[in-house]
This record gives structure tokens, C-alpha cells and sequence, in this order.
């Protein structure tokens, strides 16, 4: 069970890494979609990002519910 345990917050860990480099992956691109004049296409991976973000905090929450179990 520890194995698991071990596995699964490894996982998520790697997971919230993951995405966070992502999110700002997709900030730049925004920049760059607004430099090249699509404004509104801009903005929506700008939320994109901020939504990624949100999902990153969900699932630092599980991973410090299982870090306190463990």
C-alpha cells in the first residue's frame, strides 16, 4: 500500500509540475496570438491558462490530503 501511496503522490506531483509549465506555455502563446492581431483568440488562452491554473489548485489539495495520510 505504501507503494502506492508513494506512486500516487509522485504522479500528481509530476502532474501539477506538468501543468503549471503548460499554463504559461499558453500565457505566451496568448501574447503572441494578440501581437499577431487575434485579440479575442488571445484572451480565451489567457483564460485557458488562468483555468488550467484553477485545476493545478484542485489538485494540490488532493495531493496534500494524501501527503497527510501517508
Amino acid at each position: 500500500m505504501a507503494d502506492k501511496n508513494e506512486k500516487l503522490k509522485i504522479l500528481l506531483e509530476h502532474l501539477i509540475k506538468h501543468n503549471t509549465d503548460h499554463a504559461l506555455e499558453i500565457k505566451e502563446m496568448a501574447a503572441t496570438a494578440e501581437e499577431l492581431g487575434f485579440g479575442d483568440a488571445g484572451k480565451l488562452l489567457v483564460q485557458g491558462s488562468n483555468e488550467m491554473n484553477l485545476s493545478n489548485d484542485t489538485l494540490k489539495k488532493a495531493l496534500d490530503l494524501i501527503v497527510k495520510g501517508m
